[in-house]
């Protein structure tokens, strides 16, 4: 086969053509099918398109075709890494540097894998490597400040990215790496300016999309912060429920106290209003602190600076479902007011309607789901409450002691059980 032939798909490659280089592989392929290193460059032009699952057939046919090539093993790894397949992909990247230890782009695949894995000492040492072979590597500069930045320390994780930055100005994954650098170190304002300046150099990158969205649901509140070690009267349960038993006790004490001339022989009918309102309100602040954060977060998606960045649907289901939260509350609203029961209950209706279309929207905010469902819950709770506030006589004045006490049962209980 003429050398000349494989040249034309790296070529392609260079240029940001995978498209073109899968065609061009596959034309050259179907006159030389026998050809390990065709069907590596085959793979990585699928790897390149985002296509894990057809791009691992083919580098598993480059290494059957020949099992001392380097270049097939390391396409391989890259289409385990794709896929998620970190053991395999390390395998198979070990395999290359065993065949072939002076490349730097394999000690930085190796690095990339370990980085992943969650093994940043070893991502940093790969790293290093690499940076031996070849000073100027750009993506082991990304990788060894990447790998700085996560280990902390007071490790200066800037000039890998400054040189990085100088060797290939408009090489877009050094801007993605930079974004989520500053993103861990909680430097919101720096992230969200790489991530799109990424976007800009790169309109496809999936990895800046997914920064960008990143650094608004951490600038929102959103993200789930790193557990701390739980108290001791948390991993004693008994413990912890013997802690909040008088304040469960205090709340059913004064609530009776607010029910004027009833008798405690007839308490017992209070029951199902008691329940609605206990759970209504136990849940309510959890729920308003969720809300506000995820307007927010819709705010910060919305906002002209970065509606480019969602699909155009899923920018239209982001406002719906700001609208729905909206909705939630002017329901709430509305029942407690009088005379305006029907409102409430096409509020409630148009709200429950928007939350079904908006679920669709962001699946990195976890438990959004679960948010809708208790949101869902909360308001036919307080349609119970308005119904039945007529009907057992309870005033206004206990509706605001539920409230005040299901908020203090909140801030106990999640301080303490989180």
């Amino acid at each position: 086969m003429n050398t000349l032939q494989p040249r034309r798909i790296q070529v392609l490659l260079r240029q940001l053509r995978p498209d073109l280089a899968e065609a061009e592989a596959r034309r050259q392929l179907a006159r030389f099918p026998e050809s390990s290193q065709l069907q590596a460059l085959l793979g990585l032009s699928l790897i390149r398109q985002n296509k894990p699952a057809e791009s691992r057939p083919a580098a598993e046919r480059a290494v059957a075709l020949d099992a001392q090539n380097d270049f097939a093993f390391y396409v391989l790894s890259l289409a385990c890494l794709q896929g998620g397949q970190l053991q395999e992909a390390a395998l198979h990247i070990a395999t290359a540097l065993q065949l072939q230890p002076v490349v730097p782009d394999y000690h930085f695949l190796q690095g990339s894998v370990a980085f992943a894995e969650g093994h940043t000492q070893a991502a940093l040492t790969a790293a290093d490597q690499g940076l031996c072979l070849h000073p100027q590597h750009v993506q082991c500069l990304n990788l060894r400040a990447r790998a700085l930045s996560r280990l902390g320390g007071g490790a200066d994780w800037q000039p890998e990215y400054q040189q990085a930055l100088r060797e290939a100005p408009t090489f877009a994954p050094t801007h993605v790496n930079l974004g989520f650098s500053h993103l861990e170190h909680a430097q919101f304002q720096q992230a969200e300016a790489h991530f799109l300046q990424a976007l800009a150099l790169d309109p496809t990158s999936q990895e800046a999309r997914a920064g960008v969205v990143s650094t608004a649901v951490s600038r929102a509140g959103l993200a789930l912060p790193p557990k701390a070690p739980r108290p001791w009267f948390v991993e004693d349960k008994r413990a912890g429920f013997f802690l909040l038993f008088p304040f469960v006790l205090m709340f059913l004490v004064v609530f009776y106290a607010a029910l004027e001339d009833v008798e405690a022989a007839t308490l017992r009918q209070y029951a199902l209003p008691v329940l609605a309102g206990a759970v209504l309100l136990f849940f309510l602040p959890a729920l308003l602190i969720v809300s506000f954060k995820t307007l927010h977060l819709s705010w910060q998606l919305l906002r002209p600076a970065t509606r480019h960045v969602l699909p155009p649907p899923h920018g239209r289901l982001l406002a719906v479902e700001a609208g729905a939260i909206l909705a939630f509350y002017l329901t709430l609203a509305a029942l407690l007011l009088p005379g305006t029961a029907g409102v409430a209950g096409l509020l409630l209706v148009l709200s429950l309607a928007a939350v079904a279309l908006g679920q669709q929207t962001l699946s990195t905010v976890q438990g959004r789901r679960a948010g809708y469902l208790c949101a869902g819950g909360l308001l036919v709770l307080a349609v119970v409450l308005g119904a039945l506030q007529p009907a057992y006589g309870l005033s206004w004045r206990a509706v605001l002691l539920y409230f005040n006490l299901g908020t203090w049962l909140y801030l106990l209980a999640f301080s303490y059980l989180d």
